[in-house]
């Protein structure tokens, strides 16, 4: 029992983490990324009929079931940032809790287990509380893997596991790796000709869908599949990435020497686990390597090497219980040492991620101050100002920069859309983030806007620019 204490400790504190995040970002009511206010807005377009993938507009590059569900959100709550975040870290605390119970039979374990996948969030950029569907996506890829590894005969498993797998995919279009993972599993695993054939159709499922979207709605696969595509892939980044997510994640290798050393045969959950690895975490280090890329892109990864940690910690535990006197309470406090560090290495930078926003606590003054401009006060920036000011839905700086590459990355000025938008307004309302747009605000001069002094918006986040004569 007394070897046990060093992970009860270990739990304790990850769950205190983790509680921390979750109580500073799910309490923060203004935007925590200049991107969130933009994608919210795209969800009160759908709820106002407005269109969503069309030339005129450019929308973000995940799926269309983000703005669908942030719109289900939206029409109970209003446009309020935080109860779409809150709606997607409830999607998150469900792929924990899904994951630990697909693993886990003891309850003890599973409690475990609960708080390793949620402390994945703390090396992934804080990505399971915010609004971003990585959490829905690999949520609904794993429901849809755990589905087809277990249909047997069942054909309404196999219906629903590529019916989650479609969910997947139109949450975020990289949880299309869910439904490749039974083809590299049929390939290692079983080597007939016939598993391999059965094994393609989630994947072709995906193809089909995607096809069909083609060709009803070009824009929309323009948005999610085109768009997305143009990113540059820094693939020289790729060798420094992948080494960085293995050696920083020993309780995988931990994991893995209790998989070479053991004399058991290998179980069909093993097997499914090592398949995801060779599938997600590859796919993981090439998305961070893409143009924007960050820690938060390896979130799929983590998820598997995490499973296979906790698959395998019974016998971790196991064997260190063989152990005699001082040997077993060390190689308890190692394995402890070693789930801390894989957690925990990035937590100064979670610290600073919290501190974060994308405005400030004078957010309702620029509203107001927008409300009673003289004419119509636009906001690339953070058009939920614009909005709730005077109704009106504006372009995203954001979206349209990202949907309008030069060589993978933004251009050095602005798309032609916002000049358009620039040289029709009188009143622009800037928004100063962490995220610099240089380009904008020489377009702001270019345009012979000048910046008012406004004194309640003095020492803020917040300018408001009016054109000047020409």
């Amino acid at each position: 029992m007394a070897a046990r204490i060093p992970l009860l400790i270990v739990t304790a504190l990850l769950g205190a983490a983790t509680l921390f995040t979750v109580v500073i970002r799910l309490s923060e009511a203004l935007a925590i990324s200049p991107w969130e206010p933009a994608i919210a807005m795209e969800a009160m377009r759908l709820n106002t009929g407005l269109p969503l993938y069309e030339n005129a507009h450019a929308t973000h590059m995940y799926g269309p079931l983000l703005t669908v569900f942030l719109a289900g959100i939206f029409r109970v709550a209003g446009l309020n940032l935080l109860a779409g975040r809150i709606g997607f870290s409830i999607l998150a605390f469900a792929l924990a809790f899904l994951l630990s119970a697909i693993l886990c039979q003891s309850r003890t374990y599973r409690f475990i287990s609960f708080i390793l996948f949620l402390a994945i969030n703390l090396r992934t950029n804080l990505i399971f509380l915010s609004a971003q569907p990585d959490g829905a996506a690999a949520l609904f890829g794993v429901a849809g893997l755990y589905l087809w590894a277990t249909r047997s005969n069942l054909w309404q498993r196999s219906v629903y596991s590529i019916a989650f797998f479609l969910c997947a995919t139109l949450f975020k279009q990289t949880g299309a790796a869910f439904a490749l993972v039974p083809i590299v599993y049929s390939l290692i695993w079983k080597r007939r000709l016939g598993d391999v054939a059965i094994s393609l159709v989630p994947a072709m499922s995906i193809v089909l869908m995607l096809a069909v979207i083609r060709l009803i709605w070009p824009q929309t696969f323009f948005g999610i599949v085109t768009v997305p595509a143009s990113i540059t892939v820094n693939y020289n980044q790729a060798l420094p990435i992948g080494a960085y997510l293995i050696a920083t994640f020993p309780i995988f290798g931990i994991a893995l020497l209790a998989r070479v050393f053991s004399q058991e045969v290998m179980d069909v959950r093993e097997r499914w686990i090592l398949s995801a690895i060779i599938v997600l975490v590859p796919l993981s280090v090439w998305t961070t390597c893409k143009s924007g890329g960050g820690y938060s892109s390896l979130m799929f990864g983590y998820l598997a090497l995490t499973a296979f940690f906790v698959l395998k910690l019974d016998a971790i535990w196991q064997w260190i219980g063989s152990l005699r006197g001082w040997r077993t309470i060390v190689s308890a406090i190692v394995l402890a040492a070693a789930i801390l560090f894989s957690f925990l290495i990035q937590f100064r930078w979670d610290l600073a991620l919290l501190l974060l926003r994308a405005g400030d606590e004078k957010y309702a003054t620029a509203v107001i101050t927008a409300r009673r401009a003289a004419d119509r006060v636009i906001s690339p920036q953070d058009p939920t100002i614009a909005y709730r000011a005077s109704g009106y839905f504006g372009r995203s700086l954001f979206f349209e920069l990202d949907t309008h590459p030069v060589n993978g990355g933004w251009p050095s000025e602005i798309p032609e859309s916002l000049r358009q938008e620039l040289a029709q307004a009188r009143y622009v309302m800037a928004v100063s983030s962490y995220v610099p747009t240089p380009m904008f605000e020489d377009a702001l001069v270019k345009n012979h806007f000048q910046p008012m002094d406004v004194a309640d918006l003095r020492g803020s986040s917040y300018t408001l620019w009016r054109k000047g004569a020409e």
